[in-house]
């Protein structure tokens, strides 16, 4: 029996280099094919690529990116009388939605893809796949920091989109109707918090700094979740006991997973320098190697 097995990419802007170099150690080295892809934020913009199988095209993307290849603009008073008259951002994602259109092709998706995305004005969380006729603008919304880029109109239907990771950084619970096998997870910030070098020096970098906290803890809790009921799966499944989901009726499954994610901070989520995004990959090799063995 073939193993059925999903990569689930989270959010963190600049920190997605992290999720290329150990995708690429996962994939080359260690043989993984992945049959579902769920990603949010830079998650689901690397996961689209992966899905497309343009793995190489990803690696070189990350290689020579810059942030004017990402975004124009930044905080200054031009940009702060500009949200006084209306303006949703402080910042345009222009070069970002052009390079996606410019590498985009649908009919290339062979994958189970998965994109997440969060209407502002339901406040809900929702799921696009592959197929989608607005996959495009659905992984455009799904990179948008609020407050950082304009929200998306997705459809007429789902206006005003922004990051998936405001409601669900890690999406796991996206991979499991799939019912895979194995789950392996790269996350590009740990579960547990880290100290920054020096405090925030304008608003944008407080409002960055805010939201990689809530983050964080969502993140936290999420995987905290899932590893218990797991645990639990695994102990009533020894003893054999079959424990049902309360929502579904459906048992619940058993999942073998990996965690891929960094033991140190990646740097600034809006950071796209050479030398940051260098740094991300290295330890994306790094982390997959330990956590997978050579």
């Amino acid at each position: 029996m073939i193993k059925k097995t999903a990569l689930i990419l989270s959010g963190g802007g600049a920190k997605g280099a992290f999720q290329c170099g150990a995708e690429k150690y996962a994939r080359e080295v260690k043989g993984y094919n992945w049959d579902i892809i769920a990603g949010v934020s830079v998650g689901a913009l690397n996961g689209t690529m992966l899905a497309m199988e343009k793995y190489q095209r990803l690696f070189e993307a990350w290689n020579t990116i810059s942030n004017d290849q990402v975004y124009t603009g930044g905080f200054n008073l031009i940009s702060l009388i500009r949200t006084l008259f209306g303006a949703k951002s402080f910042y345009s994602n222009r070069p970002l939605e052009e390079m996606l259109f410019k590498e985009l092709e649908p009919e290339k998706i062979c994958k189970h893809l998965l994109i997440g995305a969060v209407s502002l004005v339901t406040g809900e969380y929702v799921q696009f796949k592959g197929d989608d006729l607005n996959l495009g603008k659905a992984v455009l919304a799904s990179t948008v920091m609020p407050i950082i880029w304009e929200p998306v109109d997705v459809s007429p239907l789902l206006p005003s989109m922004v990051d998936g990771g405001v409601r669900n950084i890690s999406p796991i619970g996206d991979v499991l109707d799939y019912e895979p096998d194995e789950l392996v997870i790269i996350n590009c910030s740990s579960q547990a918090a880290h100290p920054i070098p020096e405090p925030p020096k304008d608003i944008v970098k407080v409002g960055l700094r805010t939201m990689d906290i809530l983050l964080n803890e969502l993140f936290r809790g999420d995987m905290q979740d899932f590893l218990r009921i797991n645990e639990l799966v695994r102990q009533a499944q020894s003893q054999r006991i079959v424990l049902y989901n309360p929502d579904s009726g459906k048992p619940y499954k058993y999942y073998e997973y990996k965690i891929i994610e960094p033991d140190q901070p990646l740097g600034d989520t809006l950071d796209f320098s050479r030398d940051a995004v260098q740094r991300s990959l290295s330890m994306g090799i790094q982390r997959a190697r330990e956590v997978l063995g050579r």
